[in-house]
């Protein structure tokens, strides 16, 4: 058997069951997050919410109607693979689309003539080499949370409180548009490339998963708290939670400047991965 049969195969399964199913993670902090809800409107958005993937898993239909763009994330033995992996997934995407299973969301930028089979011009995104473990992480996003995804140039005097409130005003702005509850990454310092690359990756990290550094792991607690007493709640009809998570990741940067990335993602966290175990590529969470 080729390294492209058993790369499509395994890269098949993985996007097919991203687009349907919900992590464990997010599915626990969506209970967790109905049970504490006092609202009588916040606890049926919960319930709406729930049910809704419990539909899509059963049936094996897609998580939302917008079924996003692909990013990847290849590091260690598997870059080597880069244009093998590339090429299963263009292959995939296009029999995935055709079939219905994924919309056909991808246009060219100007013209906004859709691109068929959901490749071409640079899609899938794909960024190698990024950590040491043999995996292939994979993330498929939306536009109603990418819509307010934000990139901003700091002066280096600004400080944490500063973050804080940009933070603060880019999702109470966002409101109900990205689909809350979101989990929000925010991402400090490195290139304004490597800081919005930074912001995507720590979506991988679990829900409840604090960062090592104890300062970083208190800022995400605090900021998780401010933002949920904005008050947005599911969908953006009030209620306690409109934030499952925050995580937070810092980058070594110039002197003369502080980039900060925001990311989004709605309740509908939709990444996976593939890692070698015994030779043989294994799916999981």
């Amino acid at each position: 058997m080729s390294n492209m049969v058993k790369y499509k195969g395994v890269l098949e399964k993985a996007i097919i069951k991203m687009a349907t199913e919900i992590p464990p993670d997010v599915s626990k902090a969506l209970k967790i997050a109905a049970r504490r809800e006092e609202s009588v409107i916040a606890k049926k958005q919960f319930e709406t919410i729930i049910e809704s993937i419990g539909i899509s898993h059963a049936k094996s239909l897609p998580l939302c109607q917008d079924t996003g763009l692909l990013t990847v994330f290849l590091n260690g033995k598997y870059v080597v693979d880069c244009d093998i992996i590339r090429e299963d997934l263009e292959k995939i995407l296009i029999e995935l689309t055709n079939i219905g299973k994924i919309r056909p969301n991808l246009v060219n930028s100007i013209s906004r003539v859709p691109i068929k089979g959901n490749v071409g011009l640079g899609e899938p995104e794909i960024y190698l080499g990024m950590e040491k473990e043999d995996s292939i992480k994979l993330m498929l996003k939306g536009a109603g949370s990418e819509n307010y995804s934000a990139l901003e140039m700091f002066l280096p005097s600004v400080d944490v409180h500063d973050i804080n409130k940009f933070v603060l005003k880019k999702t109470l702005d966002a409101g109900g548009k990205i689909c809350p509850p979101s989990i929000v990454s925010v991402a400090i310092g490195g290139s304004p490339a490597a800081v919005v690359v930074e912001s995507r990756k720590a979506l991988f990290s679990k829900i409840g998963e604090r960062n090592k550094d104890k300062y970083l792991a208190q800022w995400e607690k605090k900021l998780l708290k401010a933002l949920n007493e904005l008050n947005i709640g599911p969908m953006g009809l009030g209620g306690k939670t409109g934030v499952l998570d925050v995580k937070i990741r810092v980058l070594g940067t110039h002197i003369a400047m502080l980039p900060v990335a925001l990311t989004y993602s709605c309740w509908a966290l939709r990444r996976i991965q593939i890692r070698k175990v015994q030779g043989n590529e294994v799916i999981s969470w």
